[in-house]
């Protein structure tokens, strides 16, 4: 569920819940204390009974009063009689209400022992069509009563007034403990609702951000290996997985700093180590030539040359640092053009032959493709990347008289493959997977082989951003084959010349 659907779902009850329990309340409470208080009356145990406290005290009389009006229009004798009369006023006095009877001005029973001066001064006079209502008239001043007015004629033809006196100050202390009781139920409903409102907010939102916030925590003290526990199938639940995948990343992303740095720092110690030899055997033979032990014509061109190949050895070594820094930015410059397979390789072949013949190999070359078969490529990078592979089927030939290689060009539907083999002394299973990745060296002893150990990365590095593919085939002491493929040009490469 979304956090918006969760937040409506807390702002509804946090309205109707409170409200819906207060409007029960109030009627619980209004019913039973007027039911308690009065138990009889028409409209007693209502709202309006409880809202209303002249209404209720009128509807309590209603009945008593209606009776009176129809004495007074049937039997008004009957107002004579002490019995009847005394009577009535019992029933009155349960309902906080009693009679007085008037004849000429002068009040001849009265119906309660309390006196009520001033009230009874305030009585309407006979013949008033106010107080004959069935609703009667409220007097607020001095005293708080209800009064209702019926006229009649005594039977000696005096006029004659009978009245029934409501004292609303009796039903107040009533009415207040109705609205202590209430305000606590309100108190009680609104601290009821907010807990349980508190305890949704806590569990749904502040407890998963609470755990974000551990989280944080953790990584700010180097922990980048657990991840935060998710909740909640929401937005908050997707931001906890979020930085889960953070974490993951971050993690990754430190590692793969640590790797790079250590790798730097291993090719650094390679290219010293492997600069210092030529350098050595540079500075050596430079003072076997000042010293004068070249005095033969032969004897100096053979210093001369060793320090020349060395050079090369240190230039190429440079090249491939280079490379590699090109590799780290991604910036390798690359100038792809259609090229013809067959006679690249062919030009190849004059320039890998005499390197090959110098150090003592030999070398065949096998062409399987049709003719003017192209390919898409960067001639300076793919010399490279053949130049990076013969290099090391040199370096890893073996204690052999005679190393071998071969060259292998294969058509296919969509590509050419490109085969290198050698009959050096091949690369373990264990170790094959790994021999393109960055200072990876299948054997161990830097001295017998030198190189920086970028080579085979370079390569891979190369034939991918072509959009090609590499990989190798190896038998312990008995050689290694690399492959790699090269995209034939396409219609679209045909349109984009």
């Amino acid at each position: 569920m979304k956090v918006v659907h969760k937040i409506r779902i807390i702002f509804l009850p946090a309205i109707v819940l409170p409200l819906t329990l207060i409007v029960i309340s109030i009627a619980i409470l209004s019913f039973s204390y007027t039911k308690s208080i009065y138990s009889t009356g028409s409209q007693s145990g209502t709202i309006d009974s409880f809202v209303n406290t002249t209404q209720t005290m009128n509807a309590l009389t209603s009945d008593t009063f209606e009776e009176i009006k129809r004495i007074a229009r049937e039997a008004p004798e009957t107002f004579e009689n002490p019995d009847y009369i005394e009577k009535v006023n019992q029933a009155l006095q349960k309902k906080d209400s009693y009679l007085i009877i008037r004849k000429n001005n002068e009040i001849i029973y009265r119906g309660t022992k309390e006196k009520h001066t001033e009230v009874e001064s305030m009585l309407p006079q006979y013949g008033s069509t106010i107080s004959s209502e069935d609703s009667g008239i409220l007097i607020g001043e001095p005293e708080n009563f209800l009064i209702k007015q019926q006229d009649f004629v005594f039977s000696d033809s005096e006029p004659g007034t009978i009245f029934i006196l409501t004292n609303l100050d009796n039903i107040t202390p009533h009415f207040r403990k109705i609205i202590l009781q209430l305000i606590l139920s309100v108190v009680l409903i609104l601290f009821m609702t907010s807990s349980l409102l508190t305890w949704y907010m806590y569990y749904e939102f502040v407890r998963p951000i609470n755990l974000l916030k551990d989280g944080t925590d953790r990584i700010r003290e180097g922990d980048l290996d657990t991840d935060v526990e998710i909740l909640n199938k929401d937005e908050i639940g997707d931001l906890c997985v979020s930085f889960n995948e953070m974490r993951a990343e971050l993690k990754k992303s430190i590692n793969d700093r640590l790797r790079y740095e250590e790798e730097t720092r291993e090719l650094i110690s390679n290219i010293s180590h492997d600069l210092k030899t030529p350098l050595t055997a540079i500075k050596g033979y430079s003072e076997a030539i000042m010293d004068g032990v070249a005095d033969t014509p032969e004897k100096m061109e053979r210093y001369i040359r060793t320090i020349y190949n060395k050079a090369n050895d240190m230039d190429g070594l440079l090249n491939e640092l280079s490379i590699a820094s090109k590799i780290d930015c991604n910036t390798i410059p690359y100038n792809f053009t259609k090229i013809d397979i067959e006679s690249y390789f062919n030009d190849c072949m004059d320039e890998i032959g005499s390197d090959l013949e110098q150090k003592n190999m030999d070398f065949a070359f096998f062409n399987y493709c049709e003719k003017h078969c192209f390919v898409m490529a960067d001639p300076e990078q793919l010399k490279r990347v053949i130049m990076n592979i013969i290099s090391n089927a040199c370096k890893y030939s073996g204690a052999k008289n005679k190393g071998h290689v071969n060259i292998r060009l294969k058509e296919m539907e969509t590509y050419v493959q490109v085969e290198i083999e050698d009959d050096g002394i091949g690369i373990s299973a264990k170790d094959l997977p790994n021999i393109f990745n960055r200072l990876y060296r299948a054997d161990a002893s830097r001295s017998s082989s030198g190189g920086s150990g970028l080579g085979l990365s370079i390569s891979k590095k190369i034939i991918e951003d072509h959009g090609g593919h590499i990989w190798a085939s190896s038998k312990l002491h008995t050689g290694t084959t690399i492959y790699f493929t090269l995209n034939k040009v396409t219609e679209e490469d045909e349109e984009y010349e």
